[in-house]
């Protein structure tokens, strides 16, 4: 290399490490900025349970969320019993968290009157009842009854809610590249600390999150579930969004996230 492009290498490589900085900036904001954008509701279809419980309950969980960005518990009486839980984004602060579970409350109560589950872009929070679990039944799994009256088991981190952009599969390389990019990332979330991670590999971008009460072990089958659901759901789109029971992710083709949908 001759000595009058050296500088002009210098230069490109101050640039491109200038522009990549102003872009993470950039996306930081952008995403601080929609926190409370909706994503999906679910409501429950059980047995109504009283007012009174879901409103101590509701108040008792926006409490929490001044203080911090997950809580969860249950109350009732001795006929129903209900919990609760929220969580908020890893990256958001615990004041940013309280105003995103309050815009959650504004829209939880369903039309019949059950209970739900209310994701926002920065926040989640669940009101559901708790089941009795039965003496062959682990704590992690739920019991459902089918159509002719047989207990079925049923995974938490079933499938809450997913979105997938537009598929570009003329694109070579690019599902080598993703399932290197998932795989780094599983790793990420499970050696965080903290259940959460954001990730970037060769232009690919990712992000997710675990619910704040799982083991190490349980977030990342949790989150191996869910970019199996992305690789299975959203092949060869550029984005896409999991949500299962218990965690979430989020992927772009780019080195900038993208947290605003076309």
């Amino acid at each position: 290399m001759s000595q009058a492009s050296k500088p002009l290498h210098v230069t490109q490589w101050i640039l491109l490490n200038f522009m990549l900085l102003l872009t993470l900036t950039s996306s930081n904001s952008e995403s601080l900025l929609h926190y409370t954008d909706f994503v999906y509701k679910k409501c429950h279809n059980e047995t109504h349970i009283p007012d009174t419980l879901v409103s101590s309950l509701v108040q008792e969980l926006v409490e929490k969320s001044a203080k911090s960005k997950f809580y969860q518990t249950s109350t009732g009486d001795d006929l129903f019993v209900v919990s609760g839980k929220f969580q908020c984004n890893h990256d958001l602060t615990v004041v940013n968290c309280h105003d995103c579970i309050v815009n959650t409350v504004t829209i939880l109560k369903c039309s019949s009157g059950s209970l739900a589950r209310v994701q926002l872009k920065g926040c989640f929070i669940s009101l559901e009842p708790e089941p009795e679990p039965g003496p062959d039944q682990p704590e992690h799994e739920s019991a459902k009854v089918d159509n002719k009256g047989l207990n079925l088991i049923v995974r938490e981190d079933y499938l809450q809610h997913k979105k997938c952009g537009e598929r570009r599969p003329w694109i070579e390389g690019l599902q080598e590249v993703r399932d290197v990019a998932f795989e780094t990332f599983a790793k990420c979330v499970t050696s965080s600390g903290v259940r959460y991670c954001e990730n970037r590999h060769e232009g690919m971008y990712a992000m997710g999150q675990c619910l704040g009460s799982m083991e190490v072990c349980e977030c990342g089958e949790c989150v191996s579930n869910a970019f199996q659901v992305a690789q299975d759901k959203c092949w060869g789109s550029d984005l896409g969004e999991v949500y299962l029971e218990n965690c979430f992710i989020s992927f772009s083709d780019y080195v900038r996230p993208r947290t605003r949908w076309p």
